[in-house]
């Protein structure tokens, strides 16, 4: 049966015996200085999730079926959806048992592009700084995907017009960009990105006997599938 490209995380991430992972948000950016001694700082493109997967000592037939997998995603413009492997719900709310049952959506189109409210949550439901959510947006060009950060959290209370309570307007990294609307479904619960291999950061690893350690590879975000 032929893959669907992006991947999905049951057909790649959630092959992988993880041990190491890093996700960061880069900024593309540049400074000058004056000779005042002001510094102005511009953003060069727009920011976008960086990262890099390292696997467990598995037997070498399994990391065969890793590798083959890592050699088809390696043809340009091929992507993948990948999350954090270590965070998989809310601070809060780890594996996410106290979302069952409930939607949470973008509960207005954000005014300011740094902010976010959430609906469709049950009462009391905490979010705290550092988690993840993604949603997808735009649907007018293609769909897209953001993966964003709360950079406060907060506690849901005030009713929903979605259904249940909402949270917010809470800050996130990076900015949202246009085209996130209102009723948006919004994951909170393994939130993942679309994301490329990062070229010749690929390592097949090393085997001994029958066993090879030493896979990696590093990945970046890319926004529409």
């Amino acid at each position: 049966m032929a893959m669907t490209y992006p991947l999905a995380l049951a057909d790649f991430m959630d092959l992988l015996r993880v041990v190491d992972a890093r996700l960061e948000l880069e900024r593309p950016q540049q400074f000058n200085s004056l000779r005042g001694g002001e510094l102005l700082a511009a953003e060069l493109a727009p920011p976008y999730w960086h990262g890099q997967i390292s696997l467990a000592p598995m037997p070498s037939r399994d990391a065969d079926q890793v590798a083959a997998r890592l050699e088809a995603l390696g043809v340009p413009g091929r992507a993948f959806e990948i999350c954090h492997p270590h965070r998989i719900g809310p601070r809060a709310d780890p594996l996410g048992a106290a979302l069952a049952g409930h939607s949470p959506v973008i509960e207005v189109a954000p005014v300011q592009a740094d902010q976010i409210t959430i609906g469709g949550l049950p009462s009391g439901y905490v979010l705290s700084p550092g988690d993840f959510l993604a949603f997808d947006y735009d649907p007018g060009t293609g769909s897209r995907r953001a993966l964003h950060r709360l950079v406060e959290g907060g506690a849901a209370s005030g009713t929903s017009a979605h259904g249940g309570y909402k949270a917010g307007p809470l800050e996130v990294a990076p900015y949202i960009r246009p085209g996130a609307a209102a009723g948006a479904s919004i994951t909170l619960v393994r939130p993942a990105c679309l994301a490329v291999l990062v070229p010749n950061t690929v390592s097949s690893g090393i085997t001994q006997g029958s066993v090879t350690s030493g896979v990696a590879f590093e990945f970046r975000q890319k926004l529409r599938a």
